[in-house]
């Protein structure tokens, strides 16, 4: 049966990538489930002012390999509760570790990620903490100005009203219309009386690891023979290094992201912040955060990181900093292979 099985889904495969011969809505950056089609999966050029995300079409047959029989076929936006492990850094002129006991009201699900709820509600009175998060769900179109659909205005305020409480956090974002529009939805979720303040900060739009243009990253994914193009060129290199001339060496970029912006701002912000980026920014962070630990390996298992999920960056009064992987949906990743599955109804036992 599971030969009969891998030799259909094979079928179906070559079948769709026969006729299979559109191109993708132009939009770089990943949908959630919810929003799958049959489209080509294939990132095109985003404007120079958009942030370099990826298709939100469903992927195509020719992006998604056979799984063979015998390899495990994960379930779509699945959790479940693992013992918390803590990823912990002191960012000092020295970049010394800190071993920090872990709270024992955070566990991490199989992916490795915390609710972002439970990482605010284990803060310590004289810790602050940064939750940086992709946005959330948006339209198909990708520009400045594309906005949240229902659902992720919906997703956003389910967040913040996980976040009651009586302090004023404060909420830095890209400047673009789903990322504040994000920021507004989780204030209103939490209940805050009027529309907050927001910090407009440019770091974060999505180039900091990048040596060259957002829009050649396709271009470079292509010519290197990558057939999940620049989703699968960015999870190579972040789990695996390489590619001096297209990235930044992961871990020490993420440093001095901790530096500059992140340590060089905390005074100014309240005790919480919420900061909202977009996938090729986060998905960078959670992996260093998490010592490549967080299941976001889409060269493997086609995992990307879901929206308003992130890391979430927490400092004691002594600036050392530590990291813990956060999802503010069901999960903190959008495995891909399970809803191309679920899609074309192909199923394994």
């Amino acid at each position: 049966m599971r030969t009969y099985l891998f030799i259909f889904a094979t079928a179906c495969i070559a079948a769709l990538t026969a006729c299979n011969d559109k191109v993708s809505n132009p939009d770089i950056e990943s949908s959630s489930s919810d929003k799958a089609s049959n489209h080509s999966w294939i990132p095109v050029s985003s404007s120079e002012q958009d942030s370099p995300e990826w298709s939100s079409s469903a992927m195509s047959s020719s992006t998604i390999p056979a799984y063979s029989s015998s390899e495990h076929i994960p379930h779509a936006l699945s959790s479940s509760a693992e013992p918390y492990v803590d990823y912990s850094s002191s960012i000092e002129e020295s970049s010394s570790s800190e071993v920090i006991e872990p709270s024992p009201e955070i566990v991490l699900d199989k992916d490795g990620f915390a609710t972002i709820a439970d990482v605010y509600k284990s803060l310590a009175p004289d810790e602050k903490a940064v939750f940086i998060i992709r946005h959330s769900e948006r339209e198909d179109d990708v520009a400045l100005e594309t906005e949240l659909t229902a659902n992720g205005i919906q997703m956003a305020q389910d967040l913040g009203a996980t976040l009651k409480s009586e302090e004023e956090f404060s909420y830095v974002t890209s400047g673009f219309v789903r990322t504040n529009e994000t920021a507004n939805q989780i204030s209103k979720g939490r209940g805050e009386a009027t529309s907050p303040k927001l910090i407009t900060n440019y770091d974060i739009t999505g180039n900091w690891f990048l040596k060259i243009s957002a829009d050649s990253l396709a271009k470079q994914a292509t010519a290197l023979g990558l057939k999940g193009s620049s989703i699968e060129l960015m999870a190579r290199w972040a789990y695996e290094g390489g590619y001096p001339e297209t990235f930044y060496e992961m871990e020490p970029r993420a440093q001095e992201f901790m530096q500059a912006v992140i340590l060089k701002n905390l005074s100014k912000w309240k005790r919480i912040t919420i900061m909202v980026s977009h996938d090729i920014f986060v998905m960078p962070l959670a992996v260093f955060g998490s010592q490549k630990k967080v299941a976001l390996k889409y060269h493997e298992d086609y995992h990307w990181i879901n929206f308003i999920a992130g890391l979430a960056v927490i400092a004691d009064a002594q600036n050392n900093l530590r990291y813990i992987p956060v999802k503010g949906a069901e999960s903190g990743v959008i495995d891909y292979l399970a809803l191309y599955m679920a899609e074309h109804k192909i199923y394994t036992k």
